[in-house]
């Protein structure tokens, strides 16, 4: 399994990432980088009371969450890093490594949005970002680990392990 995950979910945590990916991986370590919930103890104390007790959760502004990357990537375990959008995803895309699995989980449908799946509903300006990030990197839009992905780009994976690199030793 790659060690770090990269969400975009604009509900950040919730039970499909409860039981679908923090308690099916085992996720000691989840990451919030969000600008307004890293400025908000309120929503962080209602965020880190529904996650499993031995699995933290940090909060950082996008560009801190940049800032502090090198020290990120090397704790211990499976990290989990949510965003709230496309965009703020994209704009940590120089970040994404081989070692980063890409998860499109839950971008709320909005006026005039494209529907992508049944759950991610993009702007056209969302819709090229992504288009831009799954031109470099495998992009998994699926709320669930187990699901198959959605269709979105002619990328194909090279091997079974690409294709779902999450299954990698399950």
């Amino acid at each position: 399994m790659k060690q770090i995950i990269f969400r975009a979910d604009d509900r950040l945590i919730h039970g499909q990432v409860i039981e679908g990916w923090i308690k099916n991986f085992n996720i000691p370590s989840v990451i919030i980088a969000n600008d307004a919930v890293s400025a908000d103890m309120i929503q962080q104390t209602i965020y880190r009371s529904v996650v499993p007790p031995k699995t933290t959760v940090d909060f950082y502004t996008t560009e801190g969450f940049k800032s502090d990357w090198e020290n990120i990537k090397n704790r211990k375990g499976t990290i989990l890093v949510i965003f709230a959008s496309i965009s703020d995803l994209y704009d940590s895309m120089a970040l994404i490594t081989d070692d980063v699995y890409v998860n499109i989980g839950c971008i709320a449908s909005r006026t005039h949005c494209i529907s992508v799946s049944d759950t991610v509903f993009l702007e056209p300006d969302e819709l090229t970002k992504l288009e831009e990030l799954a031109s470099k990197w495998q992009v998994h839009i699926k709320k669930l680990p187990w699901e198959k992905d959605a269709t979105f780009c002619d990328r194909q994976p090279e091997t079974a392990d690409e294709a779902d690199p999450l299954s990698k030793g399950k």
